[in-house]
Parts: C-alpha cells; sequence; structure tokens
C-alpha cells in the first residue's frame, strides 16, 4: 500500500515490475515467475486521485493492464484478466485517519465514512506499507528521537497506524520515523537522493504488538 500515492507512480512502477507486469510477449517462457503483488494507492486528494485513476484507463486501452471488474479504479498489470497469474492495482480515494482534512472532501457525509472504512480494512491486511512522510506531522512533546536520530512522527500517523496495521506490517516512510513506543521496531534506515528536498532518509520498521 502506498499511502499518499498522488498520481500513481509508485503504484505502477511496484505492480509492473514487481508483479509480472507488461505488455504480450516482453518476457520469454524461460523467464523465472515473479510474486504477484496486489498494490493499493491510497490518495486524499481528488484531483490526484484521479490523475491516477486516468492513467490506469489510459494504460488499459494502450494493453498495459486488463480490467478486473466494472471499477474504473482497479485492473491487472498483465493481459490476462485472471488474478491468479497477474498483480492487481486499485487506487482508493478517501481519509484513512477518520478525521477532518481541508484535502479531502466528499458530498455524503456516508461516503466519506464507507471510504475511509474501506482503507482502514486493507490497512488490516497490508504487507509492505510505504508513506512518503518527508512532510508529515512530527511528534509534538518529542519531535526527535535521539536513540533513533530521527525525528518521529505525530501520534496522528504512527499511533492509528499500529492500531489499524497487523503485526508483522513492515513500514517504510521517509524523513520521519515511526514511533517505537507504538510498537515500531527500526530494522534499518536508508540514506538516498532527493533532489526536493537535498536528500531524504527512508526508514524501515516492523510493527511489532
Amino acid at each position: 500500500v502506498d499511502l499518499g500515492s498522488g498520481c500513481g507512480r509508485l503504484v505502477f512502477y511496484a505492480a509492473l515490475t514487481r508483479g509480472g507486469g507488461g505488455k504480450a510477449g516482453s518476457y520469454s517462457s524461460d523467464s523465472p515467475p515473479k510474486l504477484l503483488w496486489n498494490v493499493h494507492g491510497v490518495e486524499i486528494g481528488t484531483q490526484l486521485h484521479s490523475l491516477a485513476v486516468n492513467s490506469l484507463q489510459r494504460g488499459t486501452e494502450q494493453g498495459w493492464f486488463v480490467s478486473s471488474t466494472n471499477d474504473k479504479n482497479s485492473s491487472f498489470a498483465d493481459e490476462s484478466s485472471s488474478s491468479s497469474s497477474s498483480s492487481q492495482i486499485t487506487f482508493h480515494n478517501g481519509n484513512a485517519l477518520l478525521v477532518e482534512d481541508p484535502y479531502y472532501t466528499s458530498h455524503e457525509e456516508t461516503d466519506s465514512y464507507s471510504a475511509a472504512a474501506s482503507i482502514q480494512s486493507l490497512l488490516s491486511t497490508t504487507n509492505l506499507l510505504f508513506a512518503y512522510s518527508t512532510v508529515f506531522e512530527t511528534n509534538a512533546i518529542q519531535q526527535f528521537n535521539p536513540e533513533l536520530q530521527a525525528m518521529i512522527l505525530s501520534p496522528k500517523w504512527s499511533r492509528t497506524l499500529a492500531s489499524l496495521c497487523s503485526n508483522g506490517c513492515v513500514a517504510i516512510t521517509t524523513d520521519r520515523a515511526l514511533n517505537p513506543d507504538d510498537g515500531w521496531r527500526l530494522l534499518d534506515r536508508m540514506d538516498v537522493e532527493n533532489p526536493s528536498v537535498w536528500g531524504s532518509v527512508g526508514y524501515i520498521s516492523v510493527l511489532e504488538k
């Protein structure tokens, strides 16, 4: 799950490069089988979500994806429409945290809660979570953890995700680490290039609760 998936770039990349996607004939018969991923993008902004869905539709028209259902938000990353042979891409528009956010508005209150419930259900079965958290709020009480040598995400993110995700979920965050007090154990950190902010740090954590 890419939490804050924007226009869907990482979702498309994961499905096409890690899950056996591609146009017909792009792999030889002796290629090793690839793991099949169900890749989900969760985006709170309706405009960015629409861009992702439109890209998915264009990819379907060009043969990169196959529609899995009548749902325009979901497709398989391969020519086969069988879920047993292709990774699946699904985009979700909503607020996973069930708190009001100026970037997400719904015409119907019931739609807002329905979307949030669906996303929370998704997070409960997520094995691998990514969040570009460089601008997410930090912990007001302890912004910096000297033991981890990292800025710490606020309870809004760290504690909520710990309550929603299942034990053993691996989470990758950028420039802010998940709080170990909420059950997140830091496994590794990586310095990566990020021209937008003159470099970033990726934190890889596992949930142990």
